[in-house]
Parts: structure tokens; sequence; C-alpha cells
């Protein structure tokens, strides 16, 4: 039996680097460079880096 092909992407959790714990998942390509990104954070109420943490499944 041949193996499965890696899927094209995968769904990784961005946090917060405020420290306040505002987190969210985003679909990004395998072979992509590890994201980090401006987005609000609600609990802060202002815009904030997030940075990628942990993969969670492939998509």
């Amino acid at each position: 039996m041949a193996k499965k092909a890696k899927s094209k992407y995968i769904l990784v959790r961005m946090v917060s680097e405020a420290g306040t714990g505002c987190s969210f998942n985003v679909k990004r390509l395998r072979l992509q460079d590890k994201l980090v990104m401006l987005s609000y954070d609600r609990f802060v109420k202002q815009k904030v880096l997030f940075k990628e943490q942990k993969k969670i499944c492939s998509v």
C-alpha cells in the first residue's frame, strides 16, 4: 500500500504576545515560515503581535 500524501495546509494556533492568553486558529501553507502577525486582542482592546505557538492538525 502506498503512503498517504502530506496535506498542503496545516492549522496552527496564534497566541498574543501581550500575555493576555488571547488566541485563534489560522490555516497556513505547510512549507511557509512560522507566522507572526498583527491582530486585534479583545482583552486589551488594541492591535498586538501574535506568534504561532503550535501545529493543531493537517487540513
